[in-house]
């Protein structure tokens, strides 16, 4: 395992444009962007709408694990995690819940049985700590999130969140439930007394379980000949519509245009689920302005005109709503 070099404090400003922006210079229809936090806090369901202003609360809402994951050797015996011996060690815990995103994909809870849980807890410890994502994997990342939120031996909420590059590249980073922020990152402590606000590890046994919870799918733009019927949700909502035969039709017109491969969406605010011809489900988002289409394996751009019918159908759908 490589030696824990000192790193500098912050990305460069390219990283940060690729790791957290919504949207890139020249995507239409800005005022369909809703900011990821304003997103996170609210949660429709039906007529009502339920606010949760803290992290902890927004990810119990979602859902939790049928049972908790205890996570209580004697070694684990921070309340935060820590990295020591050049690994990360996960502190003494129980894992209350587990919920993923993407561009492709709404944020929804996950339950996968504890020995998979574990196992991915393992998988982290045992990765190699790296000093960054290199770019070449960042120019093509199509990035899975992943939120651990679990009570420490202090009855301390903390969310870790986990953000997958691909090729096996993961940041990962902690933070803790802040009233006026929805969450506040904390510092990940080092027996060198050193502290990080993200560790970066390489494990592709990391990647593989997570993308198996998600049944992650390979099949990028070509999916888009095999849809049998679609549903939508918008920004994340619980809301979901089902497509009716002659808005199918337009969809199905649309993503025959011609693409080709983005390194970023200029949005991911229209939310697909499908149903193929052989009953799989598959899973992309439209940005607002139809520019970007982004699936599990790729994201890819449709140039004007192409993107027009898609967005008076947006509008028509919004309208409804």
């Amino acid at each position: 395992m490589r030696k824990l070099k000192k790193r500098v404090l912050a990305f460069t400003v390219l990283h940060l444009m690729v790791l957290f922006n919504l949207g890139i210079t020249g995507c239409g229809l800005k005022d369909y962007n809703a900011k990821e936090e304003e997103i996170a806090k609210t949660i429709s369901s039906g007529s009502s709408s339920v606010v949760e202003t803290i992290s902890s609360g927004y990810y119990l809402s979602l859902g939790t694990l049928d049972e908790n994951v205890i996570i209580n050797e004697t070694e684990r015996n921070k309340s935060g995690i820590t990295v020591v011996n050049k690994n990360i060690i996960f502190p003494q815990c129980r894992i209350r819940s587990i919920s993923m995103k993407s561009w492709s994909r709404r944020e929804k809870p996950y339950n996968p049985p504890e020995p998979e849980i574990v196992q991915y807890v393992d998988a982290l410890e045992n990765a190699e700590i790296v000093d960054n994502v290199p770019e070449k994997v960042l120019k093509k990342m199509v990035k899975i999130e992943t939120h651990i939120l679990y009570l420490n031996s202090h009855n301390k909420f903390r969310t870790i969140s986990i953000i997958n590059f691909g090729n096996g590249y993961h940041e990962i980073s902690v933070a803790r439930d802040n009233k006026k922020n929805f969450a506040k990152n904390i510092p990940v402590q080092t027996d060198t007394g050193k502290k990080y606000y993200q560790i970066f590890l390489h494990s592709m046994e990391a990647e593989n379980i997570i993308k198996k919870w998600i049944n992650w799918e390979s099949q990028g733009k070509d999916g888009f000949s095999h849809i049998q019927n679609a549903s939508l949700s918008v920004n994340g909502s619980m809301d979901v519509t089902k497509f009716k035969e002659d808005q199918l039709k337009k969809l199905k017109t649309y993503l025959k245009s011609d693409k080709k491969i983005a390194e970023s969406p200029c949005g991911y605010e229209n939310y697909f689920e499908c149903i193929q011809e052989d009953g799989s489900k598959f899973h992309f988002s439209i940005s607002a302005d139809g520019e970007s289409i982004s699936t599990d394996r790729a994201v890819y751009v449709v140039d004007y005109p192409d993107n027009i019918e898609i967005v008076e159908l947006f509008k028509e759908i919004h309208n409804l709503h």
